[in-house]
């Protein structure tokens, strides 16, 4: 196990973990208590709508957060998503709001642009929010002693304990999360926090930050460095000119900047190290020998064919494709890669969406050319049937020369 992989499985141990002590060490004792019979509903109900609205607080909090932080620091905004509400700025310049529940945070997203790579500083999209968490904090430890002290003269106090204490633990496990200081499975702030200790490393997630923002906006990504020497930070950076070279069909390029990742492995998170391995082995079923491919694939160790057949990342869903399809030849495995496709899409990250949605239907064109009587007349890649996005598929031999 790597350690990023053991530091997300120690946070949700030690989420879990508060929550369950919270729960039976303080709430249910209030919930059973001679006071419970001043509650003015259910408990077990009022309890459910306190952690409804506590996460919704939580979540508009942290996110108005990184906005005043990210406008401190010298950034413009280009999308903030809270809970899947999304508002997002058009190639026109102007947001246009919109729902999409595939967000990088626990709670939602804001994504910023900054306005010079040089002098704009993101630490304030980081600090504000801990500002609104203290502040939350302290409101509810006053709810919660005004309502120890009260509750016995005035029913409505024991309330206020109630509440105070969901509001207050629900807001601790969402901000514990995101200042975790390790790479988790979403974007948290304490991640950040450990890498943005230098200017060097400052200027390099400002690029990063511009170079996503010409991607989601449908532009060419502007040349960033390679990084030779690949953690999980320098990896995101790798991944713009891996996407910029998929983009322009270059796939030598993309595999050499990708096998940087392999090298590193044990630098990188298990999640990343697969994600690259299937990278690698989905631009090889698609552009190299079939037979020297299938060897390739053969020999992998199996933690890396399971994490491919989880489907979890496009190009795994990508790599499913190609061997049920080349090696395995399973019309039924093909088409289960195929009910990944959309998600894996959308999970990819806005700034890759178009170029994993050709590399899907390249791939996909080249099974469909060597099992033209499989049927999928029922599989959709995007808002077009496989039959048609097959169509709009770049021809294989005009590509194979690059």
């Amino acid at each position: 196990m790597k350690k990023n992989d053991a530091m997300g499985w120690i946070v949700y141990i030690l989420m879990l973990g508060v929550a369950a002590g919270v729960g039976f060490g303080m709430l249910r004792p209030a919930l059973t208590s001679e006071y419970a019979s001043a509650l003015p509903i259910n408990g077990i109900l009022l309890v459910v709508l306190a952690v409804f609205g506590a996460i919704i607080l939580a979540a508009i909090l942290l996110e108005l957060g990184h906005i005043i932080g990210a406008k401190v620091g010298r950034y413009e905004i280009t999308k903030v998503n809270i809970l899947g509400f999304q508002f997002k700025k058009a190639k026109d310049k102007k947001f246009h709001f919109g729902f999409a529940f595939s967000f990088d945070g626990i709670t939602g997203e804001t994504a910023m642009t900054p306005k010079d790579v040089k002098t704009s500083n993101p630490r304030p999209s980081i600090y504000f929010p801990l500002i609104f968490l203290l502040l939350e904090a302290a409101a509810c430890v006053a709810l919660i002693s005004l309502g120890m002290a009260k509750r016995g003269d005035q029913g409505a106090w024991h309330t206020a304990y109630v509440v105070g204490l969901v509001v207050l633990v629900i807001v601790g496990l969402i901000n514990l999360y995101n200042i975790f200081p390790a790479a988790l499975d979403s974007k948290n702030d304490g991640y950040l926090m450990t890498i943005l200790n230098s200017k060097t490393n400052v200027e390099a997630y400002n690029n990063l930050l511009v170079a996503q923002e010409k991607m989601l906006l449908g532009e060419p990504a502007p040349d960033v460095p390679v990084y030779q020497e690949v953690t999980d930070f320098t990896n995101s950076l790798n991944q713009v000119s891996i996407y910029k070279a998929l983009a322009e069909k270059d796939y030598v390029k993309a595999l050499e900047i990708n096998e940087l990742t392999i090298r590193c492995k044990d630098k990188v998170s298990g999640r990343v190290y697969n994600t690259a391995m299937a990278q690698k082995l989905s631009i090889k079923l698609l552009k190299e020998d079939l037979e020297t491919t299938k060897q390739f694939y053969i020999d992998l160790p199996l933690e890396v064919k399971k994490f491919i057949a989880d489907l979890t990342t496009a190009p795994s869903v990508r790599a499913y494709l190609l061997i049920s399809g080349l090696i395995d030849e399973s019309e039924g495995e093909t088409k289960a890669a195929l009910s990944r496709v959309d998600k894996a899409i959308k999970g990819s990250g806005e700034d890759k969406k178009a170029v994993e949605e050709s590399l899907i239907k390249e791939s996909l064109a080249k099974v469909i050319a060597a099992h033209p009587d499989w049927d999928f007349s029922d599989y959709s890649i995007g808002d077009k049937p496989v039959q048609e996005t097959n169509e709009e598929a770049p021809n294989e031999e005009s590509e194979s020369s690059k």
